[in-house]
């Protein structure tokens, strides 16, 4: 277990008592997100699960979000990734169809309470397979526990032992696209906390793009290193990453029958002005 201050000790605890109650109103979800310590009960840390902080969820929702879409929460934690973009849309009429997977049971008891509007699966992400039964999903979004994990063979492609790049190699067999907060080293790119924008040529994601043909993509541009010491039991650059696995899987099948001698179907005609707004 973590070593809490008395300050967080006093406002985990109360949001423990909120928790007992059936349910929620805005204000208690609000502070149950910020003040229920992951690290109270449970070695977060050995684990490498941390929640994301309040404003960094918030901002993922720029690139997350999708009015009307059908989106899964892979390594949900309490839902605080699904809960900005139930709150992101939800004044459009057309919030998101959320399902949330998270393995354990106590943060799928309080995910319940914090995002009602959710289906929550309590199973682990490697059981996607046997949970999700074929379901087909608009988007992917998780921040999926940092560090190392034993894969058992049940993933689709990758063999690392990086846990980020197995669950965006599951959601890649899952949605047609997706937004992850990962390591800074597990990212093709460095912006978050340096002067400038730069892409790297070498390191895990450059490996993971040449193993799956998924081009990582940069998404809004946000620069994470403002909530680096907001991170509970931790302190971590990171950055979000954006794939659209539906539209690399269509350019990898043209690709391949330009080199067989197949003819290539045109791309749809888009015109100008939605090209535009691309």
């Amino acid at each position: 277990m973590a070593k809490l201050t008395k300050a967080q000790r006093k406002a985990h605890a109360e949001a423990e008592a909120i928790l007992t109650k059936d349910r929620l109103s805005e204000d208690e979800q609000d502070f149950v997100f910020q003040n229920w310590h992951e690290g109270a009960n449970h070695i977060s840390g050995a684990s490498g699960a941390f929640f994301t902080p309040w404003g960094l969820a918030a901002d993922f929702s720029i690139d997350a979000a999708s009015a009307g879409a059908k989106v899964i929460d892979l390594c949900a934690g309490i839902g605080i990734l699904s809960y900005f973009l139930h709150h992101r849309a939800k004044y459009t009429n057309n919030c998101p169809d959320l399902t949330c997977v998270e393995v354990n049971p106590r943060y799928v008891e309080i995910g319940r309470k914090l995002v009602p509007e959710a289906r929550w699966i309590c199973a682990d992400v490697f059981d996607w397979r046997e949970e999700l039964k074929g379901e087909r999903f608009d988007v992917a979004v998780s921040n999926p526990p940092f560090g190392s994990v034993k894969r058992s063979g049940n993933g689709p492609r990758y063999r690392g032992r990086l846990f980020e790049f197995h669950v965006i190699d599951i959601a890649a067999e899952l949605a047609d696209s997706g937004a992850f907060i990962v390591p800074q080293r597990s990212a093709a790119f460095r912006y978050s906390g340096m002067p400038c924008h730069q892409r790297v040529e070498t390191g895990p994601a450059v490996n993971y793009q040449k193993l799956s043909g998924y081009q990582l993509h940069e998404g809004a541009g946000v620069d994470t290193s403002f909530y680096k010491d907001d991170w509970k039991d931790t302190s971590i650059l990171c950055e979000i990453t954006c794939y659209e696995f539906t539209e690399d899987r269509a350019r990898q099948g043209r690709v391949q029958k330009r080199l067989s001698g197949q003819p290539v179907p045109a791309l749809p005609h888009r015109p100008a002005e939605q090209l535009a707004l691309r």
